[in-house]
């Protein structure tokens, strides 16, 4: 036979024991929520450095080339192929412009060759940043040159040109030296 010893308590000993109950639901719930954000911000991670591949990032060389190419050849349907509808640039004139906008620029650039030099890239997930240095030629006359920041994002199964920015340099600052300040502030 099962004896029961019910033992009468105080409610002061009823509130602590009430207490305790409450604050180790609240801890374990705490430790629940923090675990799973934890496994949330570990499989972000990964899955954010897996997003390309080797393979997939080594298609970008031949990408971009493409994209100089386009340029190149005044070929406006070229470029347009591939670039992202959201492309966007900011010129080393400080003009911007949308792909739309951009598009109409394109013809003028046919017959320039260009010279790519200090390339870099940074790859974040599926967007890589790539920065160097771009003189552009007609014939054997420099005409330009600007360092250049390009963003291209791997969306749809493809690589998309989504952003340009250009920085005047080395022979386009030539007849601004004395004019303007080329130097940072000196800060006292």
């Amino acid at each position: 036979m099962l004896h029961l010893h019910i033992r009468h308590i105080s409610f002061s000993e009823f509130v602590q024991i009430e207490v305790k109950t409450n604050t180790m639901i609240m801890l374990n719930t705490l430790l629940i929520v923090l675990l799973a954000g934890i496994c949330c911000a570990v499989i972000s991670c990964q899955s954010e450095k897996s997003s390309v591949t080797s393979n997939v990032l080594q298609q970008l060389d031949g990408v971009e080339q493409s994209m100089f190419a386009a340029t190149s050849n005044g070929d406006s349907t070229a470029f347009r192929k591939v670039c992202g509808a959201d492309y966007f640039t900011i010129n080393a004139n400080g003009e911007t412009a949308t792909l739309e906008e951009a598009i109409r620029s394109v013809p003028r650039f046919k017959g320039a060759t260009n010279e790519l030099s200090e390339q870099r890239q940074r790859v974040f997930g599926n967007f890589v940043v790539r920065t160097g240095r771009l003189k552009v030629f007609i014939g054997a006359q420099q005409v330009a040159e600007a360092l250049y920041t390009t963003g291209w994002l791997y969306r749809d199964g493809r690589w998309q040109f989504v952003h340009w920015q250009g920085t005047l340099a080395g022979m386009m600052l030539e007849p601004l030296a004395g004019k303007v300040m080329l130097e940072p502030a000196k800060i006292n």
